[in-house]
């Protein structure tokens, strides 16, 4: 019975976030794109909750944080149903062979076949020191004993862990390992519903279903930072209504920078791609995020418990090579990297024009990852490139996915510099990148 209610926590973020449902933009997508958004809303209200309460006085308790979210759900419900008007997408589900990539990840993770050792030894623990303290555990955090579970890495995952913990009365390792079906069925319907095919999300879902297995990425923060970059690379990608497009935008790049540290690196990759056009004004989609790491950071200062953020020290390209090597190594996930080459066929088969945006994205993630592994203290082709690079590709992989199923959907036409609007695509219009959010006045 615990692991069911922990998992039930996870399963009613969509509810606590159903909020967003008032938005013009999200009205257009189809039930399960619109469920998927509403439960990065929901995780990130439930984090952020979690973490001021404390703050204010107000410590957790099951009683206080289901009354808490009651409310938000039924203030969300009445202003969600004000605004919904004719035309509105209806509830179209995918089809069963979509859904098949999913339902092998959930029977991977229902026999512990992806589970990563980082739920056992830091995720994990995190999320039960933090029910047990009520609030974000610093004492645990600042204890030197505890150095290796990362203890500046941003707190959101282990505060979801936290919510589970304390709507099922028992931390729940199942439900914890389950987030990662969820994630993944998450970034499957934010592709389907954003492009309105089954066969981009096919690819997309085929391709991590297969990654995430190699890289035994279940219960890690990976699964839940590539669904809030889905969000947040979605917004831009299909998206027409500019007041949509930022909120949700915004929620993805926040719900990114607070999962993981390579959040940051997608964050600042955003900013580059928003910039290209000379609209600066849709840079600020990363200022929700900006203020809440950045309140993170100061704490994290203010204890002196720097550690991935301190960064590793000069770089040293003399280990170019090795990096590259390794990494290319790595990144066949099992598979001799089909899942890299597969979405590289589409694209140039496809529509490289609505591809080009998301591949910047990847391009700059991409980058980032190899820039950082530069810096490492030895020689990081030895080992940390092998432990960790299968987990931190997903994000380019993921981008790359996305651009494969831009150029082959319905969506919207990314690529030009101008603020032109043309005819069709999806949600009755198609607007490049620049044209879709607002331009500076």
């Amino acid at each position: 019975m615990t692991d069911v209610t922990g998992l039930l926590a996870y399963l009613l973020l969509p509810l606590i976030g159903i909020a967003v449902w008032r938005l013009d933009g999200v009205r257009s997508l189809a039930l399960d794109g619109r469920l998927a958004i509403a439960g990065a809303a929901g995780a990130l209200i439930v984090g952020m909750t979690m973490a001021v309460m404390p703050v204010l006085g107000v410590h957790w308790s099951r009683t206080r944080l289901v009354s808490a979210f009651a409310l938000m759900v039924i203030l969300g419900r009445q202003r969600a149903e004000g605004r919904r008007q004719k035309g509105e997408a209806g509830g179209i589900f995918p089809s069963a062979l979509c859904l098949l990539p999913s339902a092998l990840t959930f029977y991977g993770l229902l026999t512990a076949r992806e589970t990563c050792g980082d739920l056992l030894f830091f995720w994990g623990p995190k999320g039960v020191h933090f029910f047990r303290a009520g609030q974000i555990d610093l004492r645990y955090l600042f204890d030197p004993n505890n150095f290796f579970a990362h203890r500046d890495y941003p707190p959101l995952l282990p505060l979801l862990y936290a919510w589970s913990h304390t709507l099922s009365g028992q931390f729940s390792w199942w439900a914890a390992v389950l987030v990662t079906g969820l994630c993944l069925a998450g970034i499957t319907a934010i592709v389907r519903a954003g492009t309105r095919s089954d066969a981009a999300a096919l690819l997309t879902a085929a391709a991590l279903a297969c990654a995430f297995a190699s890289a035994h990425v279940a219960g890690a923060a990976d699964p839940l930072l590539l669904f809030f970059e889905a969000v947040a690379a979605g917004a831009l990608l299909y998206l027409d209504e500019p007041r949509a497009q930022w909120i949700i935008g915004a929620i993805g790049v926040a719900g990114a920078v607070l999962t993981k540290v390579e959040g940051l690196s997608f964050a600042v990759a955003v900013v580059i791609v928003t910039l290209i056009g000379r609209r600066r004004l849709r840079a600020t989609i990363v200022l929700p995020a900006a203020v809440l790491l950045g309140a993170w950071l100061l704490v994290i200062h203010h204890f002196g418990m720097f550690d991935a953020y301190a960064g590793q020290g000069p770089i040293r390209l003399r280990y170019l090579s090795r990096v590259l090597m390794s990494t290319v190594a790595v990144a066949d996930y099992e598979t001799y990297w089909i899942p890299w080459i597969a979405p590289l066929l589409v694209i140039a088969l496809g529509n490289f024009r609505r591809a080009s945006v998301s591949l910047m994205l990847a391009a700059l993630t991409l980058g980032a990852t190899v820039f950082f592994y530069l810096h490492g203290p030895e020689d990081p082709g030895s080992f940390w490139v092998r432990s960790s690079a299968a987990r931190v590709l997903l994000t380019p992989l993921l981008l790359l996915l996305m651009s494969a199923a831009s150029a082959v959907g319905s969506s919207h036409d990314l690529a030009a510099d101008d603020v032109s609007v043309h005819g069709g695509g999806s949600g009755g219009h198609r607007a490049d990148l620049v044209g879709a959010l607002p331009a500076d006045r």
